[in-house]
């Protein structure tokens, strides 16, 4: 087959997925097939989005998890969580992070909560390594705090419409060239679970605020724990001035501002804007003397 002559085939999931494919037939690019699975306690949904843009562009509609590209085919890959069983030259994978660093898992969430004042999306040719492959093109934007995962998130689907949209210019030309990474400046992301959700309030208030932020739809939610009894997820705070302590007890209530609790933090206070029953049900702060948390992350300050 003629290079550049084949289909337009997507794989996307999630939030950064759907919002890559709405900007890619913004652009009136025609995808011939999307591909998408549902993602669990997917609150953005993603999936069943996904599919109605596909119906809405008469793009044919795979669900699955293990696709394999053909040859002769550009396929582009957001929002994957699964290996790709098998790879062609013109496959192309979109990672939320300026390769090298960040190579690895939710780097956009490590990003925020690092405070990185730069965030930024590659486009890859995917190798056996963990996003080690050979790069195509990038593209960055500054942002400033406070800002939502979402927003971010949304930014870098924009940036990667960008790069798809010049990639499958120089797909069609045949010049989809790339350039090895430098390994000796790469950084790894780690996988995350349900305890990495946990607010350690010995941190600073900007950084209990990044933190918050980062974690926030649509992914569960910063969670801590109440009175040592039940655990509510937080979805907004407001990092205030400090106040001087004689005793600091990272983690106590302070007052209460209109229902809302401020916080006691390594340094700094923080007011609880938005938060909801681990069960997704209101609560309710009835007493000032109440303390939150029951973690300690030092390496979080």
């Amino acid at each position: 087959m003629k290079p550049g002559a084949g289909n337009i085939v997507v794989c996307a999931a999630g939030l950064k997925g759907f919002a890559f494919v709405e900007g890619l037939l913004q652009e009136g690019v025609k995808i011939d097939s999307l591909v998408t699975y549902a993602q669990p306690d997917d609150q953005a949904r993603s999936f069943e989005r996904i599919c109605e843009l596909a119906a809405r562009a008469s793009a044919n509609l795979l669900e699955t998890r293990h696709p394999t590209p053909r040859a002769g085919d550009l396929t582009l890959i957001v929002g994957w969580q699964y290996l790709l069983s098998q790879i062609t030259p013109s496959t192309v994978v979109f990672h939320d992070s300026l390769l090298p660093k960040y190579r690895g898992f939710a780097p956009t969430a490590t990003a925020l909560i690092k405070g990185d004042r730069e965030i930024g999306v590659t486009a890859l040719h995917p190798n056996v390594g963990t996003d080690e492959g050979p790069i195509i093109a990038q593209r960055s934007l500054p942002i400033t705090y406070p800002i939502k995962i979402e927003t971010a998130l949304t930014l870098q689907a924009g940036l990667m419409k960008d790069l798809a949209v010049d990639i499958i210019e120089r797909w069609r030309r045949n010049r989809l060239f790339a350039t090895p990474q430098h390994d000796e400046s790469a950084s790894y992301s780690i996988w995350r679970d349900d305890t990495d959700y946990e607010i350690d309030w010995s941190s600073n208030a900007q950084a209990i605020e990044r933190f918050v932020n980062a974690l926030g739809f649509p992914y569960s939610g910063a969670r801590t724990t109440v009175g040592g009894t039940e655990t509510i997820r937080i979805f907004d705070v407001t990092a205030l001035p400090e106040m001087h302590f004689e005793i600091r007890d990272a983690g106590k209530i302070w007052k209460l501002d209109d229902g809302r609790p401020i916080v006691v933090c390594g340094a700094g206070m923080v007011r609880l804007e938005k938060w909801q029953h681990e069960n997704r049900s209101e609560f309710a702060f009835q007493r000032l003397r109440t303390r939150l948390g029951s973690l300690r992350h030092p390496d979080r300050r």
